[in-house]
Order: C-alpha cells, then sequence, then structure tokens
C-alpha cells in the first residue's frame, strides 16, 4: 500500500459539508504521484452524519452521511485509489465537543455498543462491501489515547477491546473487507516487555472479550512520529515487524508525517533521519506492506502530497507490480 492519509477535507465531511470536487481532483492527485491508497477518517467526532441520542444508543446515520460516502466511494472506484475506513477516533469522546458524553456512554454500555455494531458498522459493511476499493476497515483511530488522556474517558483496557473485537466479528462475518485498529504507537502492539506495554490487540486479547476466530485484526497498523522513533525504533532503519514480534500478520505504517521520518531530539524537536525520497522503499525492505503518511492535503504541519511525492513515485517505479498487480 503506497500511499497518504486524506483524513478529511472539512471536519465531518460525511453528513457535513461534502466537497465531491476536493475529493475528486485529491484522489486524481495521488494517483498521478504514484500513490494507490488513501487513509479517511469516515467520522471525526461524531457530530455529523452518525444519529445518536444523549443515552449513548445509535439510530444509524443520516441520508446526506450515506449519500455523500456513496459518492466517495464511487470516485475512488474511478480513480483505482485503495481506501482505508477508519470508522472512529478518540475524538468521539475526547471533552472537546458538545457531544462527547454520548459517545461515552455509547462505549461504556453493551446495549449502547450493539446498537453502534447493529445500526451503523453492519449497514456501513452491506452498503460497500462489493467495492473493491475499500480495502480494509480501521476500527478507531489511535483508541489508546482514549485510555491514556486526561481529557478523554479514560476506559478500561477491556472495554476498548471489547470494541474492537465486535466490530471485527461483524466486518469478518460479513464481507471479506481487511480489518485493523490504528494504533498510536507500536508500544501497545508488542509483548517483549519494557519499553513496549504489551500487544493490546493480539487474537487471544480481542478473543477474551468476544470468544470468536473472527475476533482479530489481519494486519497492524501502528502510527510513527518523532516520539515513536526516540523510544520505540524506526521502522525504516532498524525496526522491522519481526522486531517487535508482530510478524505472524501483514504490517502497514498508517501514519508518518508526509515531510518525512524523524526521531524526537532531547530539546524535545524533531530531526529528519529518513527522506521521504526514500521512505516508502525503505519501509517495504524493512518488512513493512505499506506506508501511509500524515497528510496529502494539509490539515496540519507534518506536509503534504507536495513533499511526500516523489516518495510515492519513487517505489512506483521500483515496484510496479506491487501499485497495480
Amino acid at each position: 500500500m503506497n500511499g497518504v492519509n486524506t483524513p478529511w477535507d472539512k471536519w465531518n465531511d460525511f453528513g457535513g459539508e461534502y466537497d465531491p470536487e476536493f475529493w475528486n481532483d485529491e484522489f486524481h492527485r495521488i494517483k498521478e504521484s504514484g500513490g494507490n491508497c488513501s487513509r479517511i477518517w469516515i467520522s471525526c467526532d461524531g457530530e455529523k452524519g452518525i444519529n445518536i441520542d444523549t443515552s449513548g444508543f445509535v439510530l444509524g446515520a443520516t441520508d446526506e452521511h450515506w449519500k455523500h460516502l456513496d459518492d466517495l466511494f464511487d470516485l475512488a472506484r474511478t480513480h483505482k485509489i485503495y481506501i482505508m475506513a477508519t470508522l472512529l477516533s478518540f475524538d468521539h469522546t475526547k471533552n472537546s465537543h458538545k457531544n462527547h458524553t454520548s459517545w461515552r456512554k455509547m462505549v461504556a454500555s453493551e446495549t449502547n455498543m450493539r446498537s453502534y455494531i447493529d445500526n451503523y458498522v453492519l449497514t456501513f459493511v452491506e452498503r460497500y462491501r462489493r467495492n473493491p476499493y475499500l480495502w480494509s476497515i480501521d476500527a478507531c483511530n489511535e483508541i489508546e489515547w482514549t485510555h491514556q488522556d486526561d481529557n478523554n474517558a479514560k476506559f478500561s483496557w477491556d472495554l476498548l477491546q471489547r470494541l474492537v473485537a465486535n466490530m471485527a466479528v461483524v466486518v469478518h462475518l460479513k464481507s471479506e473487507i481487511l480489518f485493523t485498529v490504528g494504533s498510536a504507537a507500536v508500544k501497545w502492539n508488542c509483548d517483549l516487555g519494557t519499553p513496549f506495554e504489551g500487544n493490546f490487540w493480539s487474537d487471544d486479547n480481542l478473543q477474551k472479550q468476544f470468544p470468536s476466530p473472527l475476533a482479530r485484526l489481519d494486519f497492524y497498523s501502528p502510527h510513527y512520529y518523532g516520539w515513536v522513533v526516540k523510544w520505540f525504533g524506526n521502522f525504516c532503519t532498524d525496526k522491522s515487524p519481526a522486531s517487535y514480534g508482530i510478524n505472524d500478520r501483514p504490517c502497514v505504517v498508517g501514519e508518518n508525517p508526509a515531510s518525512g521520518v524523524f526521531i524526537q531530539l532531547k530539546d524535545g524537536k524533531d530531526s529528519l533521519v529518513v527522506s521521504m525520497q526514500d521512505a516508502y522503499i525503505k519501509a517495504y525492505q524493512n518488512g513493512w506492506k505499506g506506508l501511509l503518511v500524515w497528510t496529502s492535503n494539509g490539515v496540519d504541519q507534518c506536509g503534504t502530497l507536495d513533499e511526500c511525492g516523489p516518495g510515492l513515485k519513487a517505489f512506483q517505479e521500483k515496484y510496479p507490480q506491487l501499485i497495480k498487480p
């Protein structure tokens, strides 16, 4: 997967201010740059598109939400851009928006969690499972922050594992779409001891919450920024999936700055260690099955397609059979 994140154009696009011209142009730019996929946040914080009541019960989604997504996946098919669809984010339960308590109640209640699975995830899967360009579903962006951060819900690991396990089962039961969860750092994917905290998303941990072989990730997709490289290694140079003991299935880097691979220094600043010209190739040669950088459209200060484009093109030229098998 030679790709990028295009997480949103306008926050909560789908059911909000969706702009088909932006997505058409962005998919074209990614394709022309040599890329073949993008990771997109289907819901950024749950304030638009999904119908959830104050008790945390999910009723479904708005007509506009589905209309916008229908168009997005039609455009993905037209441009042959594979989509990793991220359904949730830690932002849903962060106390920075008015309905965060509803989303906390969704996760905390077995009945409410079931309503989200049955009335939203199942509908999403059944609606788009026949589109070959929906290649994967990412349960939740950096789900660990909902456990870690003081401004978030401080959910237990068991509760988060139950959510991911339930989502995994319905995706696998109803489709051939691949399933993952985007970890904020590889320290939550690794059982090798200090400085790692453990593989919270292993088959064993998920199946303790839902006793089914369908409760599993098809691939791991940890995120890398300067602080991660400082403490847990560089995926382009010294750390392969085997280094973390997670090479029992494919592994994709789900986020890394579009401006390069950095390491955090003692003063807290980041220093470039691998250029984007080389990063895609080096990651693949080190055992990773894809790299999706943050972002194509510059939603923050981590870079744009202009900066990662030379790396996408270099990989396409070196491994064309992998870009378009």
